[in-house]
């Protein structure tokens, strides 16, 4: 520690304290630069405080040791063997994820079905993993199910039964094959049957994973995916029509042949999709808008404007006068089987012509749903409003939506 410094006159005098503190007159500057003035000098040394000092510099040294030791070395080593920690961390969190995929699995498969080869044999007959020609999700608890063209073109002029999770058989009782994508909905006679729960094709992205069904009993198998993408398959003309939904859902995996019809599950436990081929499921978005008049009249109708078209966010096209880039909308074009716009179609008597570009649909703009999903989200006989630009202006036109 240190002490303050003290003042002692170099010159010792016996004069009063009162001459010492008087201040210094003209005949005392000789003095001073004499030399005869104060100095500063240090005290004498406090041998006590010194020791004092050290003891308390040692003790908080050896604190400090303590500290050191008991808690940051142990840290340290923690961190040697960290890689062990982490690892016993994800192992956990990875059984977390393996139970939670299997009570996925468990809830979800009590609304797949499972379609067989029907029994020609009377006594009986033993339903093999390798039998089973693919699956479907069950719609309504009194025997709507949903599937997939791909695995009727698989069944092919055989019979068929459908076995639900319960291992009760049913034989189809009503086949509905919608003209508008590759869906097919089947009705068998049943009561009280889980439901899938349906979820949003659209809410997909890029490296998603999401599970197949594979069929199988006792116990159904999910298959582990990775979306793709979401769009028209390569081998597809740009050229789209508004009655064809085209876009599929594509798997970085593809899809194993036993996939067939089956759905394709995100991690919330919701159908997205339903596997039509080895490359492609179908979104379920597209059964949404048929499902009422199914249930209803037992009959799909789809909504039908009659145009080509070629979606200007995915192939976007340069205006050669103003050298725009036009990349939005549906320009109305033809190729081969499709026509831009079809005779006595509803949208040619709404005055639509070869080179119009579609913008919206009532307030729905044409861009991230294709003209061809915005139309089938309409029901046959309605009115609808449509922008449009031609020769550079823009105008709204009617249209009454015919039915396919």
């Amino acid at each position: 520690m240190l002490e303050k410094f003290t003042k002692k006159s170099l010159k010792q005098t016996g004069s009063k304290s009162s001459a010492q503190n008087s201040p210094a007159k003209a005949d005392e500057l000789p003095k001073i630069y004499a030399g005869e003035t104060d100095k500063l000098e240090q005290p004498k040394n406090h041998y006590g405080l010194v020791v004092l000092s050290c003891l308390l510099a040692t003790i908080l040294s050896l604190t400090a040791v303590f500290i050191y030791e008991g808690f940051f070395k142990k840290t340290a080593a923690d961190d040697k063997n960290g890689q062990k920690i982490i690892i016993d961390k994800q192992e956990n969190i990875t059984v977390t994820a393996e139970e939670r995929i299997n009570d996925l699995g468990e809830t979800a498969s009590q609304a797949v079905v499972n379609f067989y080869k029907k029994p020609t044999d009377a006594g009986g007959y033993f339903y093999e993993e390798s039998e089973a020609f693919g699956s479907g999700v069950i719609l309504t608890s009194d025997g709507w199910l949903i599937t997939t063209k791909g695995l009727l073109e698989k069944i092919g002029g055989e019979k068929y039964i459908v076995l639900t999770a319960n291992l009760s058989a049913h034989e189809p009782k009503s086949v509905l094959q919608d003209p508008g994508s590759d869906l097919v909905f089947i009705k068998i006679e049943a009561k009280d049957l889980p439901v899938a729960k349906l979820g949003e094709t659209n809410k997909l992205s890029s490296g998603q994973e999401v599970f197949g069904f594979i069929a199988s009993y006792p116990k159904s198998k999910l298959a582990s995916l990775h979306i793709a993408k979401i769009g028209t398959g390569a081998s597809e003309t740009i050229v789209e029509s508004t009655e064809e939904l085209s876009t599929a859902v594509f798997c970085r995996e593809g899809y194993d042949a036993s996939l067939f019809g089956a759905p394709v599950i995100n991690l919330a436990g919701e159908t997205v999709a339903l596997v039509h081929n080895q490359s492609e499921a179908v979104p379920i978005d597209y059964a949404k808008p048929i499902l009422e008049n199914i249930l209803k009249k037992n009959e799909i109708e789809r909504a039908y404007l009659g145009v080509g078209y070629i979606s200007l966010s995915a192939h976007p096209k340069i205006n050669l006068k103003t050298g725009e880039l036009l990349g939005r909308g549906a320009l109305l074009s033809g190729y081969k089987n499709k026509t831009a716009v079809a005779k006595g179609s509803p949208a040619e008597k709404a005055g639509f012509k070869s080179g119009d570009i579609i913008l919206a649909v009532e307030d729905e703009s044409v861009g991230l749903k294709t003209l061809g999903e915005i139309i089938q989200t309409y029901k046959p006989g309605q009115k609808i409003k449509i922008t449009a630009i031609r020769d550079e202006k823009e105008r709204v036109l009617e249209a009454i939506l015919g039915k396919q």
